[in-house]
């Protein structure tokens, strides 16, 4: 009997610690998400939406959670932008294309 009341109660207390740990995750669990890189084709702030064009000349639509992501930003520039599963922007980052040096001689 005394056996079987530590381990509920080790049970409790591993549980307790599990749901203590899981409520202080500041971020969602499964949350999916991925980054799309190319150029900004179109802007539509008041509407919140926009489209990129990818390097393969894939056309990507995004909507707009926060217009502020874009701020200074404008159509022709080269993105990368993280997209959450429903197709929001959660990061817009700037990209430039690498410089290739010359091929020694």
């Amino acid at each position: 009997m005394p056996v079987k009341i530590i381990w509920l109660l080790a049970l409790l207390l591993c549980a307790f610690s599990l749901a203590t740990a899981l409520a202080a995750s500041p971020e969602p669990l499964a949350q999916a998400s991925h980054v799309v890189i190319g150029t900004l084709k179109e802007l539509d702030l008041p509407k919140m939406r926009g489209k990129i064009t990818t390097d393969l000349d894939q056309t990507v639509s995004f909507t707009i959670k926060s217009p502020d992501l874009f701020k200074g930003l404008s159509v022709g520039e080269r993105i990368a932008v993280r997209l959450d599963d429903q197709g929001q922007v959660v990061k817009v980052m700037e990209t430039t294309i690498p410089e290739l040096l010359a091929p020694e001689q």
